[in-house]
């Protein structure tokens, strides 16, 4: 198989199964910090003097102390001895040329076999035909794995080995589902059926969803992304119905979409101190259920404060704003996630129906 495994974002470092790409992954700067503190405690701290400003790559403060990012290395702030203490490296320097190659400026990915794949610049899915999940995931549909996070598959290990179950024909849903149905579509015959259990104990959520670590975007490029979800009546509302996110750095940061507390759609950026961009107060328009709504993202990737973050909800621009959108200069948006990437309702299931998704580096026509 060339397929990677299913993406890990909500996972912890500890459960991480081999990957068959070779994937890093891991969730936000705030969780690799709480476990690294716990490790730190248990070995000699390692540390270096402070380099030169100029070549940190991340500063960030949490609960009063200060980390910096330093040659993919993440460090903690120690003032008094003037000393910064290693924590944990984030990601492998030499990510782009281990799993990428350009030649005459087209870039494809590199497999384990040694196989080299094309990367995607767009990709498109009206979910046309109803078939198996399993069928639906090779390099010709673009979809390259899923995730069932649920009561009955809570960890990694267990939502990892139903995934292999079922791309091997062996297994059927325990609970949550991804599927092509014609129950409702947008369009066509056909649309990407998501249902999600609550979730339960120390889950930190649910998941149902469809993913690709075949795309690539990166710093200055633009993304435009469209697709039509209905919820619906009586469902829960998930929290995240679109996740872009770099598989090379731990955690999966990215950015995503997200239907918040208050029921209105807007953008937030997975890393660090999490960057939201929301409606304007007063004018927000709530995410309707009982009916298909049509969202469209705009972006211009930047790790500064010049990103360019638009939204628009059925023609109607929601969300228009300037700031960070991506995690770190170098960083690669390869991992697109569809349909209940987060769900975090403790009372009932939530389903949502997503049809017509189109990622790409153009205007959406």
């Amino acid at each position: 198989m060339l397929f990677p495994a299913v993406s890990l974002q909500d996972a912890r470092p500890s459960m991480k199964p081999k990957p068959i790409l070779t994937l890093v992954s891991i969730t936000a700067l705030s969780l690799v910090v709480a476990a690294a503190t716990r490790l730190a405690h248990a070995e000699p701290a390692k540390t270096i003097d402070p380099p030169d400003e100029s070549e940190v790559e991340l500063s960030v403060v949490d609960g009063g102390t200060t980390y910096k990012l330093f040659q993919a290395n993440l460090y903690r702030v120690n003032p008094g001895a003037n000393k910064w203490e290693f924590i944990e490296q984030l990601y492998d320097p030499d990510f782009l040329a281990k799993h990428y190659v350009e030649r005459g400026g087209t870039i494809l990915r590199k497999a384990d076999n040694g196989e080299l794949i094309l990367v995607r610049r767009q990709l498109a899915d009206g979910f046309e035909t109803v078939r198996p999940l399993r069928e639906m995931i090779g390099l010709e549909s673009g979809w390259t794995g899923f995730t069932l996070q649920s009561p009955q598959t809570p960890s990694v290990g267990d939502y990892v080995a139903l995934r292999n179950r079922i791309l091997k024909g062996q297994s059927d849903f325990l609970d949550n589902r991804v599927e092509t149905s014609a129950e409702v579509v947008h369009s066509g015959k056909g649309a990407l059926k998501t249902f999600c259990a609550p979730r339960t104990g120390e889950m930190v959520t649910a998941k149902a969803s469809l993913d690709t670590e075949l795309v690539h975007f990166v710093k200055g490029e633009d993304v435009w992304f469209s697709a039509w979800y209905y919820i619906p009546e009586g469902s829960g509302m998930p929290f995240t119905v679109m996740d872009l996110e770099t598989s090379w750095i731990k955690q999966y940061p990215g950015i995503r979409i997200v239907i918040n507390e208050s029921g209105h759609a807007m953008l937030e950026l997975k890393w660090a101190a999490k960057p939201k961009y929301r409606q304007t107060k007063g004018k927000e328009i709530p995410f309707p259920v009982g009916k298909w709504t049509h969202l469209t993202e705009h972006l211009r990737l930047s790790e500064k404060e010049d990103g360019l973050i638009e939204l628009w909800q059925d023609g109607q621009k929601i969300v228009d704003a300037r700031g960070q959108n991506l995690p770190l200069a170098h960083a690669i948006y390869n991992n697109l996630e569809i349909g209940i990437s987060a769900y975090n309702d403790r009372t009932k299931p939530a389903t949502l129906y997503v049809d017509d998704v189109v990622i790409s580096n153009q205007p959406i026509e």
